[in-house]
């Protein structure tokens, strides 16, 4: 990892923590090869503060293990912070816990998805806007693999949302709201052995919901989505 790399300059919001393989910006870090300011929103660090100490050229909104259905005060807050940063013109992309906390302060909703949890290394197809999209310029064909662990999903999206991918799990793998803000479902910072460390630790959870944590850990694949958080650091380079 490159220490005091300040180019592009991006700033995580964190929106929870875990233990796993230290927490969720170092997985940010270690897969973009940089570190990177942190504002922990989910412990009341508001985003106005860190805009004007950091003057970020982009937002990651990371993954969480709470969920956009509490609608805690700070979500609240943040959501409208977060659309707000983003029509003063800075990139933002959320991720899983950040993109349903976008596409619900837009104006959609966020619910516990009636197919299900997904887990594990998943397919999603590129819609005709999404071939487009600056995030996944990098793609060759229609379809690509991904990371993804989560139980709820946006139903309805925000209205003017952009689907960029869907697969049959979630209608809404990834959107886009305006030139400036995007949001994934799954995980593009997540590498193969933290994605079965993720499913194992998770062992009687998926066990309760019938599903082998064994089994999935065994199909989990490296994947190239990282690319994605690339691109969006050079989408950000570049406003």
């Amino acid at each position: 990892m490159q220490k005091g790399l300040s180019s592009p300059r991006l700033l995580i919001v964190q929106t929870g923590s875990t233990q796993l393989h230290g927490d969720y910006p170092r997985w940010f870090e270690r897969t973009l090869g940089f570190e990177m300011p942190v504002t922990r929103a989910h412990e009341g660090e508001q985003l106005g503060p860190a805009l004007d100490r950091v003057r970020p050229r982009g937002i990651i909104v990371s993954g969480s293990p709470l969920s956009v259905t509490e609608k805690a005060p700070w979500m609240l807050r943040l959501g409208d912070d977060l659309l707000r940063a983003g029509a003063r013109g800075i990139p933002v992309l959320g991720v899983c816990f950040g993109h349903q906390l976008l596409a619900r302060a837009a104006g959609g909703d966020v619910v516990e998805n009636p197919r299900g949890r997904e887990i594990g290394t998943v397919r999603v197809q590129l819609t005709e806007p999404g071939r487009k999209d600056v995030l996944f310029a990098w793609v060759s064909g229609a379809e690509i693999e991904v990371q993804a662990t989560h139980v709820d999903a946006v139903d309805p999206l925000p209205p003017g949302a952009t689907v960029l991918a869907s697969n049959e799990n979630t209608a809404g793998q990834a959107y886009r709201l305006s030139e400036t803000i995007a949001a994934v479902q799954f995980h593009p910072e997540l590498w193969a052995a933290a994605m079965r460390d993720l499913i194992l630790s998770r062992r009687e959870k998926l066990a309760a919901e019938g599903l082998d944590a064994g089994a999935l850990a065994g199909q989990v694949r490296e994947v190239d989505a990282s690319a994605i958080l690339r691109a969006f650091a050079g989408q950000a380079e570049r406003a």
